[in-house]
């Protein structure tokens, strides 16, 4: 009996490669193109990059801009950034994230300057009550 009719099919591993650990924007966003089976080109599609643009955050070349993270929350259905929003500076980079806005545009809807706002996220410089009163008023709006 060297020989037999019997015939075993067993699924290939899958050789993607998996993110180990979810650590940038990249990764968050590769495990969900595989696990969800999505093509590169419909990511870049939804996402309005290029392949390369896409290979770079994957590969964590480099990190997207924050007029990007509003397109990334949403293919994501969460915000991949770890953003303590205890605090008034979380609150301010959580709101700007979401919107997609820069220092300098969350500063100019504050009628103030970028670097004040640079301050505030580092914790170097707390808002005045006043000041504060007016940032959760633009956030809460939202």
């Amino acid at each position: 009996m060297p020989y037999s009719k019997l015939d075993v099919t067993l699924p290939l591993p899958d050789k993607r490669p998996f993110p180990k650990e979810l650590q940038t924007v990249g990764n968050h966003i590769k495990a969900a193109r595989l696990s969800r089976n999505i093509l590169i080109k419909d990511v870049c599609a939804t996402l309005s990059i290029s392949r390369e643009t896409l290979r770079g955050w994957e590969l964590g070349e480099f990190e997207p801009y924050v007029s990007h993270y509003p397109a990334i929350i949403a293919f994501l259905g969460y915000n991949p950034c770890q953003i303590e929003v205890d605090t008034i500076a979380g609150k301010i980079k959580e709101y700007r994230y979401r919107h997609g806005l820069t220092q300098q545009e969350f500063a100019t809807l504050l009628n103030t300057q970028a670097s004040i706002v640079w301050q505030w996220e580092c914790n170097g410089r707390v808002p005045l009550p006043k000041t504060q009163k007016r940032i959760l008023d633009v956030i809460e709006k939202a």
